[in-house]
């Protein structure tokens, strides 16, 4: 039996999730200095650029509704947290490639969908206690964000995560070479977090702008986020949002079931 029929025939299932899930989540509260990176970003990002920004600009037309432009830009923030939170489990995966745990997984009997939603348990701790704080942020700043809005607004970013780790998952698994990679997320992350509107209204910039968000998945995730959190669900990006998830799961699972179960990092 080859590694792909083993791994085809392999049962763990939940059991093989819970156990990356528990792994996922010791590592996260061990490695302080992360945890500390993931407490001080969005720190950062609303009380030195958004606040700055929100001073001069006041209030703005979101869907017909007037909001303090620090609400709006909120959501901006969460969004790029998902995208950063893309790192950690590229480095995570990284991990299991370069030290034989990857093979080691998938031969013990998790199934790739399974160690996919296993391997985001690091970035969604980080995103969800992230995210904890932008509320906290809201409630400081009085910017009248429901808390189950939010909640609601959290959830889909889970889901939105989600496609981000697999997008990971797949760039660590074709990707042998850590430079090579490297090179690929710096040249990646921060295009893909400022041409999707997080801090910018998108009805009010001009047209090449609106050209290039057309094509941003984040753009999709955030418009999505911010209709629910502001009391104004839009289905139309609600679907869209999931099923992107959806779909690039279901192709990092097929290519996990394909791959050699080598040890190649450079």
């Amino acid at each position: 039996m080859n590694a792909s029929e083993f791994r085809k025939k392999s049962n763990l299932k939940w059991k093989g999730l819970k156990i990356l899930s528990q792994i996922e989540l010791k590592a996260f509260w061990r490695n302080k200095n992360i945890l500390y990176s993931q407490i001080i970003q969005p720190l950062m990002y609303f009380l030195f650029l958004v606040v700055g920004i929100g001073g001069t600009i006041g209030v703005i037309n979101y869907n017909n509704m007037m909001i303090p432009y620090e609400a709006y830009a909120l959501v901006g923030i969460m969004g790029l947290n998902m995208t950063s939170q893309m790192t950690q489990t590229i480095y995570r995966t990284t991990i299991d490639k370069r030290w034989g745990l990857l093979p080691l997984k998938f031969l013990s009997g998790i199934k790739p969908f399974y160690y996919i939603l296993g391997m985001s348990t690091f970035p969604i701790i980080g995103f969800v206690t992230q995210s904890l704080i932008l509320y906290f942020l809201s409630v400081i700043f009085t910017l009248n964000v429901h808390i189950l809005d939010f909640f609601l607004g959290v959830s889909l970013g889970i889901v939105s995560l989600i496609f981000w780790t697999s997008l990971g998952v797949l760039l660590t698994v074709f990707i042998n070479d850590y430079q090579k990679r490297d090179t690929i997320i710096a040249m990646s992350i921060m295009p893909i977090g400022f041409s999707a509107p997080t801090f910018y209204v998108i009805d009010a910039v001009p047209n090449y702008i609106n050209f290039i968000a057309s094509f941003n998945p984040l753009t999709y995730q955030i418009m999505a986020m911010r209709s629910i959190i502001y009391g104004q669900p839009n289905l139309m990006y609600i679907i869209l949002t999931i099923g992107l998830t959806t779909f690039t799961l279901i192709i990092c699972s097929i290519v996990l079931l394909k791959v050699k179960l080598v040890v190649n990092e450079k």
